[in-house]
Parts: structure tokens; C-alpha cells; sequence
């Protein structure tokens, strides 16, 4: 499930694959922000809020929270 969060991270930001690890402070703006809403909710039947996502500070925070 880890892989699969980080690959949508990467996925909404449009990095390449690959680029980010866990520890990496994330670095989205609000529209990569939103498009990780949206394809959590498609593809890991997540819905998660922006005001908790805003609370992430590195990649393995979204993760976290994407796994509660």
C-alpha cells in the first residue's frame, strides 16, 4: 500500500517515478494537493481533507494518513 501512495504522490505532483522517498518534505501546491484527493478517492477508496493533507510534512505523513 506504501508503493502505491507514494506512485499517486508522484502521480499528482508529476515527478517522475521513483523520485520521491518517505523522509522528503513534500513540496505540492494546492493543485497537486487537490488532483492526491481525488485519485486517493479513485484508487484507494480514501477520502481525505485538505485541511489534514495541509498537516503533512513529508511524504511518510500522507502516507500515514492515507493508511488510518
Amino acid at each position: 500500500m506504501e508503493e502505491k501512495i507514494v506512485s499517486l504522490i508522484e502521480e499528482s505532483m508529476e515527478v517522475d517515478a521513483g523520485t520521491l522517498s518517505l523522509d522528503q518534505p513534500l513540496d505540492w501546491d494546492s493543485i497537486a494537493l487537490i488532483t492526491f484527493m481525488a485519485t486517493a478517492e479513485e484508487h484507494l477508496s480514501k477520502s481525505l481533507s485538505a485541511a489534514r493533507l495541509n498537516k503533512c510534512i513529508t511524504v511518510r505523513d500522507v502516507v500515514t494518513l492515507a493508511c488510518e
